[in-house]
């Protein structure tokens, strides 16, 4: 008998980082220890990059408060 298993990604979180919210600078060495990433880039500058590609983790950054007063973000 074979048995199969289905592997299932979750769409929320589909790099599976930890759920909680990061400063821009927390978030982005998430990402580096995440994918090994040693390089030159400003945090925000790694961050906005991300975002773009992954607009679902955009709840998960702390906003200040000029960005607080701007329009909710795009994943809830």
């Amino acid at each position: 008998m074979q048995t199969s298993i289905l592997m299932i990604k979750n769409t929320n979180n589909p790099l599976e980082i930890k759920d909680k919210l990061y400063t821009v600078e927390e978030f982005a060495l998430a990402l580096r220890t995440k994918f090994g990433s040693n390089d030159n880039l400003p945090d925000s500058v790694l961050v906005d990059i991300f975002m773009k590609k992954y607009p679902m983790y955009s709840c998960k950054i702390k906003k200040s408060q000029n960005q607080a007063a701007q329009k909710s973000c795009g994943c809830c």
